[in-house]
């Protein structure tokens, strides 16, 4: 109920003509499920399965980095939000039931609040920071993550450790903040990974927010 109405998804999915599928309870189905749900939903729709994305809000982010880590050729596209576990748990707190991902390139779109209570961001927990590097490494990015957690305060980006390749700051107006987002470059060249920040957030989830989202994944086939 809350990604799919709260969020704003069903506004953006209206307008952009697209399906919107949420699963209520989502604990209750591994990622192995989710991706079986698909086999079910191309059985009653016209799906294109070349353009099939994924987000979730705080542990759906997890769920969503477990599609990433189990089933990174299914997806053209990934927007956890607003959480991780560390790299190779799924949103159980367990191992991942097989060998994790780590040399799939998937388009990664992802947010968090920049005043949260909870760990979303590099700067906040070592796992948030280890997460950014994992997408580093299995996106294949020009630019290396070579700064350490224990560093942080050093960083020259205080909330990331180093900037994008490309930056751009968008406003919304219904908050009155920004959304700061860092593009950084693949090795081919191609822009698969952004991450941002969203000034006077704590831990939730907004539609201009996941707008972006959807406009940055959009452009992705698998």
């Amino acid at each position: 109920m809350y990604i799919s109405n709260v969020s704003g998804w069903y506004k953006i999915a209206n307008r952009y003509n697209f399906l919107l599928v949420a699963i209520e309870n989502h604990l209750n189905s591994t990622a192995t499920e989710m991706v079986a749900l698909i086999d079910r939903l191309a059985a009653r729709y016209n799906i294109d399965r070349t353009r099939i994305y994924a987000s979730g809000f705080s542990m759906g982010g997890c769920k969503s980095w477990d599609l990433c880590q189990e089933y990174p050729t299914v997806f053209a596209g990934l927007a956890p939000m607003d959480a991780t576990f560390e790299v190779g748990l799924n949103s159980y707190g367990k191992p991942a039931p097989c060998e994790i991902n780590r040399d799939t390139q998937v388009p990664i779109f992802y947010t968090g609040g920049e005043i949260t209570p909870l760990p979303e961001l590099p700067f906040q927990a070592e796992k948030c920071w280890d997460r950014n590097r994992y997408v580093f490494g299995i996106n294949h990015l020009k630019t290396k993550y070579n700064v350490t957690f224990e560093d942080r305060e050093n960083w020259s980006n205080k909330i990331w450790g180093i900037d994008g390749d490309r930056i751009e700051v968008i406003y919304d107006k219904t908050r009155d903040s920004n959304l700061t987002l860092h593009y950084f470059d693949s090795e081919d060249g191609v822009c698969r990974t952004v991450f941002g920040s969203i000034s006077g957030q704590g831990h939730e989830c907004r539609q201009h927010t996941c707008e972006q989202a959807w406009l940055f994944l959009s452009k992705f086939h698998r």
